[in-house]
């Protein structure tokens, strides 16, 4: 899966969750600065793209995750590595 599709995957996925249009949201947008979103969505976010990718990331890694490139680096990062092991 490459860049893009994962960043339209995460793209999606926060606006299910918080119906603001996939168009509105920058690729390096904050959740809180820029979408003005609380903590309890970003985990949402977060677990979502889990289920969506079929990862688990850790809970330092969760706690790191603030913008939309966040979530795409760190999808990346899991699914890199479930390819190599």
């Amino acid at each position: 899966m490459n860049v893009e599709e994962i960043t339209t995957t995460v793209k999606n996925s926060i606006a299910r969750i918080t119906s603001i249009d996939p168009s509105d949201i920058s690729d390096n947008a904050s959740y809180k600065d820029d979408l003005g979103l609380d903590s309890l969505t970003i985990l949402e976010i977060a677990v979502d793209a889990e289920y969506q990718f079929q990862v688990k990331l850790s809970d330092e890694d969760l706690g790191e995750i603030q913008t939309v490139d966040d979530t795409v680096r760190m999808v990346r990062q899991y699914l890199s590595v479930a390819v190599v092991a």
